[in-house]
């Protein structure tokens, strides 16, 4: 392990996705991701944050928790809640999980945990570092 990660807890309310976008930009900028990653990589975010707050908290109060370690070249993020739960069941858009079939298509490596209560997305993302 290169460094020893950020982790930061937010309650999950839409007026927080900024702040986490801020946060986790501020990071990956810390660490000479490059600009083309970051993007990719705030998009993964404020999607997992919003089902989050969407699916596993259906809006009501409660704690969003992200994990992010660069390991080499590759970036290592865990998004956490401690809400409803993933449905797997679920396949169209009104029903939810477009959003996850645009990280998947965003990262290299997406894992869905469920947990007693609540749900631990794992992303793996290879990255380039920025050029100064």
């Amino acid at each position: 392990m290169q460094g020893e990660g950020i982790r930061i807890i937010v309650p999950s309310s839409l007026k927080n996705l900024s702040l986490i976008r801020a946060l986790v930009k501020t990071y990956l900028i810390a660490e000479s991701v490059s600009k083309k990653d970051i993007l990719r990589l705030l998009t993964v975010i404020d999607e997992l944050a919003t089902n989050a707050i969407e699916h596993g908290y259906n809006y009501h109060s409660g704690d969003i928790s992200i994990f992010m370690i660069k390991e080499g070249d590759f970036v290592k993020i865990t998004v956490e809640d401690f809400g409803a739960g993933f449905n797997r069941l679920k396949k169209s858009k009104s029903e939810g999980g477009m959003g996850l079939n645009i990280v998947k298509g965003l990262v290299d490596n997406l894992e869905i945990k469920p947990k007693k209560i609540g749900t631990k997305f794992e992303i793996l993302k290879k990255v380039e570092e920025e050029t100064k």
